[in-house]
């Protein structure tokens, strides 16, 4: 009720408004009490597995729900009334309480980090919370090769980007490397790292290792075996000549016997 008083109309009026602007405010918050949608603020995911989101309505009153949905990469992934809405993804509900929508991500990868955000719109007001989708450990394929001249490392499907560190022993061969890298079109990277090898060096084997700086750890771990050719001495020589020479003897005493 807007109460007026004896002051001149400009003021009454003044007062009507502030007393119908709190009074819309008051039903505003009475209509969101009670309640609360629940997420999970951080998710951390290894690429390749499926993860799933869940958004929980919980109410002490009841509850009519007229939006309820997932949405994610600028788009409506799923909701209760329509379902699964994107391909990529499973969806699932809970019409009844406690109301409950999860969308599950296949095969998850960089493209997928982000935010994403689950909105409700019911008798009881409007709510939003937000996930935050984080993913780590990517590595889809290594592959080694060493020889008497070089030696290189490559790993596909990186993610978050890394850098090749190379060992023998104790030693730090890094600095003598090149690497390189490219993107793929899911937010990967291909990671390609070679170093020279010097004739006569130590026969310790190479460790080429992945070296992932967000993480703060390596993800991957190489050793390469150099393979070593002996050299034929004089010694061996002679005993090859002298096989070759009983060979023929035998040979020749074969056919004078025949």
């Amino acid at each position: 009720m807007v109460k007026a008083t004896r002051s001149s109309f400009g003021e009454t009026t003044l007062h009507g408004w502030i007393s119908i602007i709190w009074l819309s405010s008051a039903v505003g918050i009475a209509g969101c009490q009670g309640l609360e949608l629940k997420t999970s603020p951080n998710v951390v995911a290894t690429c390749g597995d499926n993860v799933t989101l869940t958004c929980a309505a919980i109410s002490s009153q009841k509850l009519d729900v007229k939006l309820f949905a997932w949405l994610g990469n600028n788009k409506t992934l799923c909701s209760q009334h329509d379902g699964q809405l994107d391909p990529d993804v499973l969806c699932e509900a809970t019409p009844t309480p406690p109301h409950e929508l999860r969308v599950t991500l296949i095969n998850v990868k960089p493209v997928h980090k982000g935010n994403y955000l689950c909105k409700l719109q019911s008798n009881l007001g409007a709510k939003s919370a937000k996930t935050l989708l984080s993913v780590q450990d990517c590595l889809e394929s290594e592959l080694s090769f060493i020889d008497s001249s070089h030696a290189e490392c490559n790993f596909t499907g990186v993610y978050p980007r890394g850098t090749v560190h190379w060992f023998q022993g104790d030693n730090n061969l890094t600095h003598l490397a090149r690497t390189r890298e490219e993107e793929d079109q899911c937010g990967r990277y291909d990671v390609r790292s070679e170093i020279k090898l010097e004739e006569g060096e130590s026969r310790e084997d190479i460790n080429c290792s992945l070296w992932v700086p967000d993480d703060g750890k390596y993800l991957s771990s190489l050793n390469l075996t150099k393979a070593v050719v002996e050299k034929s001495t004089g010694s061996s020589s002679c005993r090859v000549q002298l096989q070759w020479i009983c060979i023929m003897v035998e040979i020749v005493v074969f056919k004078s016997m025949a």
